[in-house]
């Protein structure tokens, strides 16, 4: 159930009078919601009140809504550095029990330009979630499924191929995450692949839209079943014969 969805349920649900529902629609309409009392508190708070809803009805709507999407808190992690480190990188790390965080002691001519270790393969990891690239909505409020109708955009940025040897993307919905695992040539030559991202770049940094259009062309890459690190090790043999 998607959040656009998700008033249409509680309406349905609504027994009481259907002036009732009429009035409680039109004072939701005319509210100017802020965080966290939003147009959907109000509907439910209006609708209990009413008596055409009960609290085991709103119970059961709650339930229902939570758990067709698990990852709607992950869209409220506002700063960029808890998003991708904190989440993305634990949640790979969690994929894959021989993944290491790097360490002068494993590479002395490391200087945090990549994320993580396998043996010797160096693991960049990088992280977007799925929006709907219409709305100026948070990112709670514009968060799409995976199988969405609506356009939808992701970003992934900062992307350095000549600093690592394999790039993990994780790209997150609020029903599903996905993993791209890619050799960092196969990134380097991607025709979607952008040089340039910051004014004045001399490198290779660059970025990749992902959208509704397009993802369909990172299907090769995704990570099949679970078994992160043999996705990691034929990307690493890839990126070799290239």
């Amino acid at each position: 159930m998607e959040l656009s969805e998700l008033k249409d349920r509680i309406i349905e649900t609504f027994s009481g009078n259907q002036k009732d529902l009429e009035n409680i629609l039109q004072l939701v309409e005319q509210d100017e919601s802020v965080f966290p009392f939003n147009e959907y508190e109000h509907l439910i708070c209006n609708c209990l009140d009413k008596g055409g809803l009960t609290y085991q009805q709103y119970i059961d709507i709650r339930t229902e809504y939570v758990s067709s999407n698990p990852n709607l808190w992950i869209f409220e992690i506002s700063a960029p550095r808890g998003f991708g480190e904190k989440f993305a990188q634990t949640y790979v790390m969690g994929k894959c029990s021989r993944l290491q965080a790097p360490s002068k002691k494993l590479d002395e001519t490391y200087s945090g330009e990549y994320d993580l270790r396998l043996g010797n393969i160096k693991i960049e990891v990088k992280a977007s979630r799925a929006v709907d690239s219409e709305s100026e909505e948070p990112l709670y409020m514009k968060a799409v499924s995976e199988n969405t109708n609506k356009k939808f955009l992701m970003n992934f940025q900062q992307l350095k191929p000549q600093c690592c040897d394999v790039f993990v993307w994780v790209a997150v919905f609020r029903d599903a995450i996905i993993l791209w695992v890619m050799g960092s040539k196969e990134i380097a030559t991607h025709p979607l692949f952008s040089k340039g991202q910051h004014r004045g770049n001399k490198g290779n940094e660059g970025q990749m839209h992902i959208k509704h259009d397009n993802i369909h062309l990172l299907d090769k890459f995704r990570l099949q079943g679970d078994n992160l690190e043999e996705a990691i090790l034929s990307a690493f043999n890839r990126n070799t014969a290239l």
